[in-house]
C-alpha cells in the first residue's frame, strides 16, 4: 500500500477537487503508478530476407549479471527480434535474475524462442566483489524446457545456500551432473570455462580430457562444444582446436558470441560497469578489458560468415533452441496446501471460520440480509479465483502472532474485505464503513490478493522465522528488492570509472537534484562523459536487497521456480526476483511488515502492567473519549502516530476532530504534496462552515456525504462511478487502475465511454459530466485508500489515549522503540516534561537495559487520576471549547512514577552491553565504584566516559565531570589483575562549574536528555 505524488500542478489538483471548470486548451498530465509497467513491444525494422540464416544466440549476459552486462533482458530481445534471430538464451551469472523480464518481453515477440540458463561460478573461495579477474571457472548450463528449468533453479538454490554467505555459491560438477537428470545442455564455455582454461594452460590433450569429463558426467548428447570469435588473437586457433576435439569425441559444435550487450554502441558502457564491478578505474582495468566492441548480438548471416569454416555450427543453434525453449509462465507454482480438519476442504474451512467470526462480530446477522449477502459474495469470489489457501495462510500467521502476544494489524486494501475482518486479520469493519470489496479483489482482475499485515517491528522476526520453520527454507523465501542506479550513485560510479578522485565524485553527486535523470545543464559542472554514462546506467540493477516484508510461499520448493540465495541479514534467505517479477509469474506474496508504533504500544502496555497492575489491549481501550479529542484539537500530538508532523499539528486545530472518522480524514488529507499546494482547503472550508456543502448530483450524496462533498478516498471514486455512471464495481476498479497506468489509454477509452453513457442515462451531461470525470481522474492514483486510513486511525486514537493517560509509560516506550517517528529522543523527553513527567538520568545501580517507570514515593505506587476515564462506554463527545483548559492531572494514571532512562540509550553502550551490565548487577550485587564496574563487565575508556557524561555514576557521589576524569584509571581494571594494583593518576583539582556551564555540558551527551537547559539558569538570574 502506498501513495504517489502525481506529476500535475497542485493548483490544478485543488481546482479539480473544488469543482472549478477547466478550459479545453488545458491538458494536465495524468498521474502514473510506481509499479513496473507492463512491457509494450517496440516497432523496429527487420533484417533483410536476402541471405537470412537461422541462428539462436545461446550465451548472453544482461544487466542482471550485475555489472557484467550492459543491456537489459528486454533490450537483448528487441535487438534479437530486429536481427531476426531464431532464439535467445539468457545466461546470467549464478542466477535466473532476469528471466522474468525476458519472458515478459518475449510474449510480445513470438518470433524469438526464449531459452533460460545460467553461467555458474565454480571453485570460489570467497565473494568476488572487487576482483578484476574473478577466480574460479565457469560452466554454462541451458535448461531443457520446464523440467530442466526446475532442476536448474533447484541446483542454483542448493549451490547458493551451500556457500553460507552471499556472493559465494558452492557447486560441484558431480553434484550438478546428478541434479541435471539429463535435462540440461552444457556448453564448454568462454575463456573462464574449464575446457578453455585447460587449453590455454596445458594444451589440446588437457582440453580434450575436460570435454570428455563433461560428456561423461552430463551425457554425451547433452554437451555442446562452444566456438566464440570476437576477433581476439587466439580465437581462430582455439576454435580450430575445439572443433578437432569435438570431431574426435563425436560432439556437436555451436557458434555463440558470449554476448554482454545488445549493440556495439554499448561497449563503452560495458567497460565502465566492468570497472565499477572491479572497483577500479578504466585505466587500471585496461589490461583485463576486451580490445574491441565485439561481444554484441549478431545476425545469423553475419555469424555464418564468421564461422564458415565450421559447417553447421550456426544453423545447429536454432534446432537446439527449438528443443530447449518453453513458456516461462507454465512453471508457476501453487500455494502450499493447508492442513484443515477432517471433512473440510480449504474453501469449506474458510467458510466455517468466516461464519464463526460473523456470529461473534455481527449479532444481528440474521436480521440483516445485506451483511449476509456481502459476506456470501466475497466468499464466492474467493472460491471462484481459488484463493482460500491464501486467506488461511494469513489467518494462521496472525493466529501465531496473537498467541505469542505480538501486536499485529492488517491494513491496506485488504481492509476492504469483510472476510478479512471476520477472520480477525484487520480491525476495520468494511461493511460498517461501506468499503467496496472490489478495491481489494475483483472477479475481473487477473492478479493475486495482497494482504498487508503490520507486526510489532521488534518482534516481526519471530513471525518470519515461524513461517520459515513451518514451510521450510526451500518453500519459503523473502522477495528481493532490486537496487537500481539512481542519478546520484550513477554519477559517483561513472566518475570513479573514468578515474576521477573520490572527492570529485562526491562533489558532483551532490550537485544532482533529480530523482530520474542526469542531464548536461548550467546548474552543475559535471563532465559530459560522466553525464552520458550516468544517464545510460540509470535503472541498471546494481545489487539485490530484501523487500521490507514480502514473503513467497509455494506448494513445491520455491527454489525450483526462482533460485534462493543468502541475504546479508543473518538467518534470512531471499529470492532472486523482486515483487513485480513474482506478481507476473503468479507467485503469491505475503507482506509481513514491521511498524514501530506497534512496538511502542506493546512496550507501553507491558510497562503499565508491570508498574501499575493495569492491563490493556488494543481492543479494551475506551473508545471515543472526549479528552483524547480535546488534546488533539490543541495540537498536542508529539509522539502520536501519524499526526505528529508539523503539517498535521498545524491542521488539527483547524479540523477539530471530534470523532474517530475525523481522524480517518486527517490521515488521508494531510500529505506533504496536497498541504503544500492547497488540496486540503476545499474540505476544511466546508468543515469550518466557510463554504456550503454541495453535490454535483443527488446520486452522489450517499457517496460523498461523509466527506462533505469532497472526494478524498480511492474507494469514493469507485463508488461515484457506480452511483452516477451505471458501472459495476468491477468496472469502477478497472477504471481506477487504468487511470493510474501510463499505458492504460486503451482501457480508459472503453471505460470512459461506458461511464459517460451511464451519466447521460442519469441526466448528467456536458460540463457536469466532465466535472465528475475530472474528480474521478484526479484521485485515481493519488487518493488515499479509505481502508488504509481507517486502519491507521485506530493506532492514532490508541497512541493519543496512551499519551493522555500514561505519558510516562508512553515516553519510556517511545524511547525504547527508537528510531521511529518525526522527533528525536530529546524532543520527546522535553514534551513529556511539559506534561509533568519526571525524567531521571541513567543510573548504573538503578537503570534497566531500557527505560522503565520507578515510583517517586515508594509508599504510593498505585494509579492516579480519576476512574471515569477507564469506563468502556464514554459520554458523547461535544463541541470543542478552546477556552476550557484540559485537566491533564485528572486523566493521568502514572503521575506517581518517574521515567528512569535505560543504559542501552547511552551512546556507545547499546542493548548487548547494557544487558551484560544489568545481568552482572543482578547476579553479583551492586557495583561499588567505576573500577569495580570495569573489572566485572570489562568496559573501555570511551564507554565509561559515555556513562559518566550521561550522569550514570551520580549514585557513587561523582558528578559527570569527576566521573569522566576517573574513567581512564578505572578502565585499566581487569578481572585478571589484583584489586588495587592498577597505576592511577590523581585528577587535577579544577574549580566547580557554574550552573550555566554545567547545564551546557550536560546538554551534550546523546542518549541522555538534559536535566535543565542553559536558558533556564539565565531566566532564574
Amino acid at each position: 500500500m502506498g501513495w504517489n505524488n502525481p506529476p500535475i500542478p497542485w493548483s490544478e489538483f485543488e481546482r479539480r477537487l473544488s469543482g472549478r471548470r477547466v478550459s479545453e486548451q488545458e491538458q494536465p498530465e495524468r498521474p502514473s503508478s510506481r509499479k513496473r509497467q507492463k512491457y509494450v513491444a517496440q516497432a523496429m525494422p527487420d533484417e533483410p530476407d536476402e541471405g537470412h540464416v537461422r541462428y539462436a544466440e545461446l550465451h548472453a549476459h544482461s544487466t542482471f549479471s550485475f555489472l557484467d552486462g550492459a543491456s537489459a533482458p528486454e533490450e537483448l530481445l528487441e535487438e534479437a527480434t530486429r536481427l531476426r534471430l531464431h532464439g535467445l538464451a539468457l545466461t546470467d551469472h549464478d542466477g535466473l535474475y532476469g528471466v522474468v523480464r525476458l519472458a515478459e518481453a518475449a510474449e510480445a515477440y513470438e518470433r524469438v524462442k526464449t531459452v533460460f540458463g545460467a553461467e555458474l561460478s565454480l571453485s570460489l573461495s570467497r565473494p568476488q566483489n572487487g576482483e578484476a579477474d574473478p577466480e574460479g571457472s565457469h560452466l554454462v548450463l541451458l535448461a531443457r524446457q520446464q523440467a530442466g528449468y526446475h532442476r536448474l533453479a533447484a541446483a542454483i538454490t542448493a549451490g547458493q545456500l551451500a556457500g553460507e554467505e552471499k556472493g559465494r555459491p558452492m557447486y560441484g560438477l558431480p553434484e550438478l551432473a546428478e541434479q541435471s537428470g539429463g535435462e540440461w545442455m552444457v556448453l564448454t564455455g568462454c575463456r573462464k570455462g574449464d575446457v578453455r582454461l585447460a587449453l590455454a594452460e596445458h594444451g589440446e590433450r588437457a582440453a580434450e580430457r575436460e570435454v570428455a569429463r563433461l560428456a561423461e558426467l552430463f551425457g554425451h548428447d547433452n554437451v555442446l562444444v562452444e566456438l566464440i570469435d570476437q576477433g581476439g588473437p587466439r580465437d581462430t586457433t582455439d576454435n580450430d582446436v575445439l572443433a578437432r576435439i569435438a570431431g574426435r569425441l563425436g560432439l556437436p559444435v555451436v557458434a555463440t558470441n558470449n554476448v554482454h550487450y545488445a549493440t556495439p554502441a554499448q561497449y563503452p558502457l560495458a567497460t565502465a560497469v566492468s570497472a565499477v564491478r572491479a572497483r577500479r578505474s578504466l585505466d587500471e582495468m585496461d589490461g583485463w578489458l576486451p580490445a574491441s566492441a565485439a561481444a554484441h548480438l549478431r545476425s545469423g548471416r553475419e555469424m555464418a560468415t564468421r564461422f564458415a569454416r565450421y559447417p553447421g555450427a550456426v544453423e545447429r543453434t536454432a534446432d537446439i533452441a527449438d528443443d530447449l525453449a518453453f513458456r516461462l509462465r507454465s512453471a508457476r507454482p501453487k500455494l502450499p496446501k493447508q492442513e484443515v480438519p477432517d471433512g473440510h476442504t480449504p474453501m469449506s474451512w474458510l467458510r466455517e471460520l468466516t461464519w464463526r467470526g460473523a456470529a461473534e462480530r455481527y449479532p444481528d446477522l440474521d436480521r440483516n440480509p445485506a451483511k449476509r449477502e456481502r459476506i456470501e459474495r466475497e466468499l464466492d469470489v474467493i472460491e471462484a479465483k481459488d484463493f482460500p489457501g491464501y486467506f488461511l495462510i494469513v489467518h494462521d500467521i496472525v493466529r501465531f502472532a496473537r498467541e505469542r502476544g505480538i501486536l499485529c494489524q492488517g491494513r491496506g486494501s485488504a481492509a476492504n474485505s469483510a472476510v478479512v475482518y471476520l477472520l480477525g486479520i484487520t480491525a476495520v469493519d468494511s461493511i460498517k464503513y461501506d468499503l467496496p470489496f472490489e478495491r481489494f479483489l475483483s472477479s475481473m482482475r487477473e492478479e493475486e490478493p495482497d494482504i498487508d499485515v503490520d507486526f510489532d517491528s521488534d518482534r516481526r522476526e519471530e513471525v518470519i522465522q515461524y513461517v520459515y520453520a513451518k514451510y521450510g527454507r526451500h518453500n519459503a523465501a523473502q522477495v528481493a528488492n532490486v537496487i537500481t542506479y539512481r542519478p546520484k550513485n550513477a554519477v559517483r560510479d561513472m566518475a570513479k570509472a573514468l578515474g576521477h578522485s573520490t572527492g570529485q565524485q562526491d562533489a558532483w553527486s551532490k550537485q544532482i537534484d533529480s530523482w530520474s535523470r542526469v542531464t548536461t545543464t548550467d546548474e552543475h559542472d559535471i563532465p559530459e562523459a560522466v553525464v552520458d554514462l550516468a544517464q545510460q546506467v540509470l535503472k541498471f540493477p546494481r545489487h539485490l536487497g530484501i523487500h521490507s516484508g514480502g514473503m513467497v510461499l509455494t506448494d513445491r520448493p520455491v527454489g525450483e521456480v526462482c533460485p534462493i540465495e543468502h541475504a546479508r541479514m543473518e538467518n534470512r534467505t531471499v529470492l532472486q526476483w523482486d515483487k513485480d517479477d513474482c506478481a507476473w509469474m503468479g507467485l503469491v506474496k505475503f507482506d509481513l511488515l514491521g511498524l514501530g508504533m506497534l512496538s511502542a504500544l506493546d512496550y507501553s502496555m507491558r510497562t503499565i502492567e508491570a508498574s501499575l497492575g493495569e492491563v490493556w489491549t488494543l481492543d479494551s481501550i475506551p473508545k471515543e473519549e472526549a479528552g483524547v479529542y480535546d488534546m488533539l484539537c490543541r495540537a498536542d500530538s508529539i509522539g502520536v502516530f501519524q499526526v505528529e508532523s508539523r503539517a498535521q499539528i498545524g491542521t488539527l486545530p483547524r479540523l477539530q476532530p471530534r470523532s474517530f472518522y475525523d481522524l480517518v480524514i486527517e490521515i488521508a488529507l494531510i500529505r506533504p504534496g496536497p498541504i503544500q499546494g492547497g488540496a486540503v482547503h476545499p474540505y476544511i472550508r466546508r468543515k469550518l462552515g466557510k463554504e456550503p456543502v454541495t453535490y454535483l448530483h443527488p446520486a452522489l450524496v450517499p457517496v460523498l456525504e461523509r466527506t462533505m462533498g469532497v472526494p478524498l478516498f480511492q474507494e469514493q471514486l469507485m463508488q461515484m462511478a457506480v452511483a452516477v455512471g451505471d458501472c459495476t464495481a468491477e468496472d469502477a476498479d478497472l477504471l481506477r487502475r487504468a487511470m493510474g497506468s501510463k499505458r492504460g489509454v486503451e482501457k480508459i477509452g472503453a471505460l470512459r465511454a461506458k461511464l459517460y453513457e451511464g451519466m447521460a442515462h442519469n441526466g448528467i451531461v456536458g460540463a457536469d459530466a466532465d466535472a465528475i470525470y475530472e474528480k474521478i481522474e484526479a484521485f485515481a492514483n493519488f487518493g488515499f485508500a479509505e481502508s488504509h486510513a481507517i486502519s491507521f486511525a485506530l493506532l492514532v486514537y490508541v497512541s493519543s489515549w496512551m499519551k493522555l493517560h500514561y505519558p510516562g509509560a508512553f515516553l519510556a516506550a517511545l524511547l525504547r522503540a527508537q528510531p521511529m517517528g518525526f522527533y528525536s529522543p530529546r524532543t520527546l523527553t522535553a514534551d513529556a516534561r511539559r506534561h509533568g513527567v519526571v525524567v531521571r538520568r541513567p543510573d548504573i545501580q538503578l537503570s534497566g537495559v531500557f527505560p522503565l517507570l520507578e515510583a517517586i514515593d515508594p509508599a504510593r505506587q498505585g494509579p492516579t487520576g480519576t476512574d471515569p476515564c477507564l469506563e468502556p462506554d464514554q459520554p458523547p463527545v461535544g463541541g470543542f471549547d478552546r477556552t476550557v483548559p484540559l485537566d491533564f492531572a485528572a486523566h493521568r494514571r502514572d503521575a506517581g512514577h518517574a521515567v528512569r532512562l535505560g543504559l542501552a540509550g547511552v551512546t556507545s553502550i547499546g542493548e548487548t552491553l547494557a544487558g551484560r551490565i544489568v545481568a552482572e548487577r543482578e547476579a553479583s550485587g551492586p557495583y561499588r565504584d567505576l573500577s569495580d564496574l570495569s573489572r566485572r563487565v570489562g568496559l573501555t575508556v570511551a564507554q565509561l566516559e559515555a556513562l559518566a557524561a550521561a550522569g550514570a555514576f551520580e549514585g557513587f557521589g561523582l558528578s559527570p565531570r569527576q566521573a569522566i576524569w576517573e574513567a581512564g584509571n578505572a578502565a585499566q581494571e581487569r578481572p585478571e589483575y589484583l584489586v588495587g594494583t592498577a597505576i592511577t593518576v590523581q585528577p587535577p583539582l579544577l574549580p566547580m562549574l557554574s550552573p550555566p556551564s554545567s547545564s551546557r555540558a550536560t546538554c551534550g551527551p546523546p542518549g541522555s536528555p538534559p536535566t535543565t537547559t542553559p536558558s533556564a539558569s539565565c531566566a532564574r538570574r
